[in-house]
């Protein structure tokens, strides 16, 4: 279950993002005994919008989640490993990717630089899987 590439490695992990995602929450929300909230005028009866949940992980889906899991915590630092799931989980269930703005202001650099990091970090992870090229790490 090894990537073969960098950019399989990067599905991988965007992969795992979104299997974390559709995983239960570790904290279930207590259930009251109140009324449910509803709307006050009676022109608002019948439209309110239904917003569907995501679908459960299946077994193959938390069995990837886990060696990805493992694999992010034997062979990245803490950095990159912290900088790869921030992306991984900034860019699940987006077509157009990760929000680069919206994590250069959470790292404060420049968002062409924490794509380059990011990259960087993907490129050290594949080479340390692979073991390639011992010198570049």
């Amino acid at each position: 279950m090894f990537a073969s590439n960098v950019e399989e490695l990067d599905e991988m992990i965007m992969e795992a993002a979104e299997t974390e995602r559709r995983l239960p929450p570790a904290m279930r929300k207590q259930k009251l005994a109140s009324w449910p909230e509803y709307q006050t005028e009676w022109l608002n009866y019948g439209y309110v919008v239904y917003v569907p949940s995501l679908p459960k992980a299946t077994t193959l889906q938390i069995t990837k989640y886990e060696h990805t899991l493992d694999l992010l915590l034997e062979k990245c630092s803490d950095t990159d490993r912290r900088l790869l799931w921030a992306v991984a989980h900034s860019g699940a269930f987006r077509q157009r990717g990760p929000k680069w703005s919206v994590l250069a202001r959470a790292y404060h650099q420049d968002r062409r630089t924490v794509k380059r990091n990011y990259l960087d970090a993907l490129i050290r992870l594949h080479y340390t899987i692979t073991k390639k090229h011992p010198k570049v790490l």
